[in-house]
């Protein structure tokens, strides 16, 4: 199949896709920069970012790159393939690390990038107990993963009339048909600090700072009406309803509106080895895309960014898939940066070119 040509002046990733938009299809270029950290004594805030070596630069992702088994599993890596975002999500790929690496009963994790920030606390395995009117009391952890099956929520589907179902989040602990079911098994082990879980009735609201499910809420709402006719009038293309928000995959209030700009501030807490406070400034990068197309004017695109991910995993590619990043590596932390911009597709492929090339301002 043919590609535009693209004429790429960046040390990053740039592929042209052509993606279905609500009036048509788009010729899409998303363009991904990957940063590793470099810390600095004591614990990176006097650190840098570098450009990934080629051989460790992070491709476009053509799906979500899930945890484990597809499904049923929470999103590890969300997918690049889009036509647009309103705002800047930022999600974070990471172990909670208690401070100091010492076991500990409980601790509080949280991300700071600009404008947006969360915190979660992290508990020690805990059981409920009194038909999810308590818990145990949580026994000393050093570490978690941060993902959305250790954290409130879940579904149950045994009986079809009667589903039951924590919409922000299905694979989480807590939600039965009969709460009676869930004596003795694993209760949430990340919570809202401000908010501590107190009893499986209350329906506490799910925490986590990875990417949410495509079809969990919120941005299940989003995506639109698929009805009779929507088949006759309207398929392929996504219902006059969808909207881009459903593109979102960050938790809510990770989600930057204005969006960000890159030169932020930020900074992790116990999500990296080690335990602490990680802090940071994201790399300072401007691109400019011209798309030439025959029979058109040239278009000059400045994209704005739309998608950071913080990772302090950096899993070995085996691990979790076709998609995932190779490690391990010498690094604290790995920074994608997405951007993305898009013209009408030409008729032809190879009637298009791009090029892709950092600016000043």
């Amino acid at each position: 199949m043919s590609q535009p040509k693209v004429d790429n002046q960046t040390d990053f990733v740039a592929e042209p896709h052509t993606l279905v938009d609500r009036d048509g299809e788009r010729l899409t270029v998303i363009v991904k920069a990957t940063f590793e950290h470099a810390p600095g004594p004591p614990r990176g805030v006097d650190g840098s970012f570098r450009v990934a070596p080629k051989a460790r630069r992070r491709p476009i992702r053509g799906a979500d790159i899930p945890w484990g088994d597809p499904a049923k599993s929470s999103i590890l890596y969300p997918s690049d393939l889009c036509v647009r975002k309103p705002a800047t999500d930022v999600i974070v790929v990471a172990v909670a690390r208690a401070p100091g690496g010492e076991p500990v009963p409980s601790f509080d994790a949280g991300v700071r990038l600009g404008r947006v920030q969360k915190v979660i606390r992290v508990t020690g395995p805990r059981l409920w107990v009194h038909e999810g009117d308590a818990m145990t009391e949580p026994r000393p952890l050093a570490e978690l993963p941060v993902r959305w099956e250790k954290a409130f929520g879940g579904r149950d589907d045994g009986d079809p009339e009667n589903v039951v179902e924590e919409p922000a989040n299905p694979l989480g602990r807590g939600v039965l048909a009969s709460l009676a079911g869930l004596d003795r098994s694993a209760a949430p082990q990340l919570e809202d600090p401000s908010a501590p879980i107190q009893t499986a009735r209350s329906r506490p609201k799910p925490v986590g700072l990875g990417p949410i499910g495509r079809h969990w809420e919120p941005r299940r709402k989003h995506w639109g009406t698929y009805d009779k006719k929507w088949i006759e009038t309207r398929a392929p293309l996504p219902p006059s309803d969808f909207d881009d928000r459903a593109n979102q995959a960050a938790p809510p209030e990770l989600i930057a509106s204005p969006m960000l700009v890159s030169g932020e501030e930020g900074a992790l807490t116990n999500l990296s080895i080690g335990g602490g406070t990680l802090s940071f400034v994201l790399p300072r990068v401007k691109l400019e895309l011209t798309f030439r197309v025959k029979g058109r004017d040239p278009e000059i695109v400045r994209p704005a960014l739309d998608t950071v991910v913080l990772d302090t995993l950096v899993l070995p590619r085996e691990s979790v898939g076709e998609g995932a990043p190779p490690g391990p590596i010498a690094s604290h932390l790995v920074v994608e940066l997405v951007w993305r911009a898009s013209v009408r597709a030409p008729r032809s492929a190879n009637d298009a070119t791009i090029r892709v090339e950092e600016v000043r301002s």
